[in-house]
């Protein structure tokens, strides 16, 4: 290697780097950065600590970790990196590799290795890694030329959360050219990833496509997740590997900002948790006051709200004082039995109502599940756990959050379900697909422990529906039981409440589940009267006081201003 060549991989490294902070510079020919070797025992030592158990000795993807995983790892031998500047097909520049060991890949097992290896360390681990492609050379100039591509630059000029400031036209010419260019077609009709359950990815391993609804988990948006850029630049790179091209050649770079708003528009804005980039759960679920009956529908406007943090993102006058959808975070069980670490459903949301009429309670729980289960062994199931002797509670005493114990038992409301006339090919149906639901309800003594109640049925699955890639369960059930394992549930009382799901067509059963910890609910009263009528009258007598003394004011200034009262009389 010259020292003019030298010279010019430093330049071209400087703009690869200018290119992902500032995206909109020209296209650049370069090649990739070249391996420096005197960082390579380091690297090694790094990889075969931290990296082998997923990627494996030769970096094949194959690590002991590697079948327990989803994503599967990824295999370094052909050098297909996903998370690029460069063009589709093409080496990364080194500053990309950088970033994907810095900042992880959020949404699959690759963790976010800045939070524990020094600047050293990372850059010394991207040499070791280079090393371990094999069909293509980092050293060979010739061979390797790559181009940097030109992303345009946000047209809008937003910043985050990116909710504000983009014209709705620009959002609606790009769901349009979403649906010319057929992306729903493995994205879904709503973008939720439900299009296409076949696809592999190059080394025939299964894969599936992004839900634009869970940005935080988009490829290489770990530290901007509502960022539109990382939109653009998957469009226009596309993801080495993996069935996503580019599009490049068919979509204009001005077209390719478009869709990014009209994807980017999908994705609810939550508070974001810097550790995890997950959003922050909400660990109270309020239950809202109902004077009557509480609508059974689903599609009720009492319902309607959106997955959007209202402190971030006001919610319409109409649907205000509607119960906010709350975000449960969810993880694979990894403590009994045979250990679960890739379920396809890492959040739920809960919505709930009580009615002091009917004296019962009811909580829609939601969740995205790319492809349902069609075989009645396996059908797809979602539960919601109670203390089942909630008065016999201490202060913050909660049974164990995997279905309790021999001291502390648990009360179970499981659904379990397949759809009506489903199949995972099917176009997009709009109006969805009906359930067929059935309820169980049992008592949890510990995981081996489980029993079904021999108590008349008590809890409802009032409306379910699965639509575009969500599924929506409405439990109902009095607040009051005679079963003695039913919990009691109270108003105005902190509950403690946790969630289980399982995705019948990934052979999930049993202790193969996602689950959630505890976390609480309450009822909210209703609201006392005199909340609707003391205001006015304070007010009214406030504004009495406050002109009686006005009246006063100018009464002493008029008896003062004619001589009636002299200046030495008026009290101090």
């Amino acid at each position: 290697m010259t020292k003019n060549n030298n010279y010019k991989r430093l330049i071209f490294s400087f703009l690869a780097v200018a290119l992902i902070a500032v995206p909109g510079v020209a296209l650049a020919q370069t090649v990739p950065d070249a391996v420096k070797k005197d960082m390579l025992e380091t690297g090694k030592k790094v990889y075969f600590k931290r990296c082998v158990w997923c990627h494996g000795i030769e970096g094949g993807g194959d690590g002991p970790s590697a079948d327990r995983l989803f994503t599967r790892p990824r295999n370094f031998i052909q050098g297909t990196f996903k998370i690029r500047v460069t063009d589709s097909g093409e080496l990364p520049m080194e500053v990309d590799l950088i970033t994907t060991v810095k900042n992880g890949l959020q949404g699959s097992a690759m963790p976010a290795w800045g939070e524990f290896l020094s600047e050293n360390e990372i850059i010394s681990v991207v040499q070791f890694v280079k090393t371990l492609v094999q069909d293509r050379d980092f050293d060979d100039v010739e061979d390797e030329e790559v181009t940097i591509q030109d992303f345009g630059k946000n047209p809008w000029g937003t910043t985050g959360p990116y909710h504000l400031g983009i014209p709705q036209a620009d959002i609606d010419t790009g769901k349009e050219i979403f649906l010319k260019n057929k992306c729903f077609e493995c994205h879904g009709g709503e973008g939720r990833g439900d299009g296409n359950p076949t696809m592999k990815d190059d080394w025939g391993f299964p894969i599936v496509a992004a839900d634009w609804q869970q940005c935080w988990n988009f490829r290489g948006a770990r530290r901007e997740p509502f960022d539109p850029f990382h939109i653009v630049r998957t469009i226009s790179t596309g993801l080495n590997g993996t069935p996503m091209p580019s599009f490049v050649e068919q979509i204009t770079v001005e077209d390719r900002w478009k869709i990014a708003a009209f994807v980017n528009s999908l994705c609810p804005r939550k508070k974001i948790d810097r550790l995890t980039n997950k959003p922050i759960p909400d660990f109270l679920i309020q239950s809202i006051y109902s004077e009557g009956p509480v609508s059974p529908k689903i599609d009720d406007p009492s319902w309607q709200s959106p997955d959007t943090d209202d402190r971030i993102v006001a919610f319409p006058e109409e649907i205000k004082d509607n119960p906010k959808r709350h975000h449960i975070a969810m993880a694979g069980q990894i403590t009994r039995g045979k250990r679960n670490f890739d379920p396809k459903t890492d959040n739920l949301w809960v919505t709930t109502r009580w009615s002091a009429e009917e004296q019962a309670v009811y909580y829609l729980v939601e969740y995205h599940l790319r492809f349902l289960s069609q075989d009645p062994e396996y059908p797809d199931s979602v539960a919601i756990q109670w203390p089942a002797k909630l008065q016999d509670l201490f202060g913050a005493e909660k049974p164990y959050f995997i279905m309790g114990d021999s001291k502390k038992p648990v009360d179970i409301w499981k659904a379990n379900f397949l759809a009506k006339d489903y199949s995972a090919t099917n176009a997009p149906k709009p109006e969805g697909y009906q359930l067929d639901v059935s309820v169980e309800e049992m008592v949890g003594f510990g995981f081996d422990a489980l029993q079904a109640k021999e108590s008349e049925a008590k809890v409802q699955v009032v409306d379910s529906i699965y639509h575009q890639g969500r599924v929506k369960i409405m439990f109902r059930r009095d607040l009051k039981t005679d079963g003695e394992f039913d919990v009691q549930i109270p108003t105005e009382t902190f509950i403690p409440v946790a969630f289980m799901q399982w995705a019948g067509r990934d052979k999930e059963k049993d202790e193969n589940m996602a689950i959630s910890t505890w976390y609480y609910t309450i009822l909210k009263p209703a609201l006392p009267d005199s909340l609707y009528y003391m205001p006015p009258i304070m007010a009214a007598i406030f504004v009495c006081f406050q002109g009686w003394m006005v009246w006063m004011t100018k009464r002493t200034r008029k008896m003062y201003d004619e001589g009636k009262v002299k200046r030495d009389e008026i009290p101090k």
